[in-house]
């Protein structure tokens, strides 16, 4: 009887830890969200429990490419003040919205995309802003936005990111992390620096070295660019701001190869902030 008893206290022990383990790796839960030119949703219906979500974004309408931000508003700010901000850094074509808030995680969604999933950890007790963007030709001002918020609980969602196929780390004006990017797969973009930044991926010829992508790169010259590219290039990470941000992208990349990582936020790659990577 003892000896009974002793194996089923042994297998409830182990029980309670498989349990517990089960517990702290909870599947990382999913949000869904529409957005289009001019709205932009979370499909929730109280706050979010805190910690890694994935939220996934379908575009309402399929005409045009739209990017979606996730912020946190600075202390003192209003969502009014946020979008008039943004109304006058369209007719001013300046940039001073960026600093009444700080940009968690991005996605972009081409003309050929009507889906695209990111995952960010949310932090807790907290109001988050939404901005659906669309793209614009050149330099010109979006014609209209979509903003809306959503809230965290004080609750954590218990779940664990599953990790990532490569890490990418934007550290002030530079590129560190993995030198190996996957075809397909998931990225993590982590922000150190003290400002924002985005990542543009361009296929490289053979035998082209870091020193002529730079000098192209710099040089802001259209045609020097385009005679190191073999192909059309890819957008990793739209704006995200500093101090560690970090969100998790799916990459797609049409063939492997060597690519030259940029950033061209506030002209950052005129500063050295390129990488020539490798995609397999």
């Amino acid at each position: 009887m003892f000896k009974a008893g002793a194996a089923l206290a042994s297998a409830l022990a182990v029980a309670g830890v498989v349990a517990a383990i089960a517990m702290a790796q909870q599947p990382v839960p999913t949000v869904a969200v529409t957005a289009s030119p001019t709205a932009v949703s979370a499909q929730v219906t109280g706050a979010i429990a805190a910690g890694p979500t994935r939220f996934t974004i379908t575009r309402a309408r399929a005409r045009l490419g739209l990017s979606v931000y996730f912020g946190l508003l600075n202390p003192g700010v209003s969502i009014d003040e946020l979008q008039a901000t943004l109304e006058r850094d369209d007719r001013t074509r300046g940039s001073q919205a960026l600093g009444l808030v700080s940009i968690q995680a991005s996605a972009v969604l081409t003309r050929d995309e009507t889906r695209r999933d990111v995952t960010f950890r949310l932090k807790p007790g907290l109001t988050y802003v939404m901005v659906s963007e669309p793209d614009t030709e050149g330099d010109n001002p979006p014609a209209s936005r979509g903003i809306s918020t959503f809230t965290t609980s004080a609750q954590s969602n218990g779940a664990t990111a599953p990790r990532p196929d490569a890490t990418v780390r934007m550290v002030d004006l530079r590129f560190r992390g993995a030198t190996t990017l996957p075809r397909r797969g998931v990225v993590r973009f982590e922000n150190f620096g003290g400002v924002p930044h985005i990542a543009v991926a361009f296929p490289l010829r053979p035998r082209v070295t870091t020193a002529q992508f730079g000098r192209a790169i710099r040089s802001d010259n259209e045609r020097a660019v385009a005679r190191l590219l073999a192909g059309q290039p890819v957008g990793l990470q739209t704006l995200i701001s500093g101090g560690g941000a970090s969100d998790d992208q799916q990459v797609t990349f049409s063939r492997v190869g060597r690519y030259g990582l940029v950033c061209f936020f506030n002209e950052h790659h005129r500063l050295g902030m390129y990488r020539i990577v490798r995609v397999r």
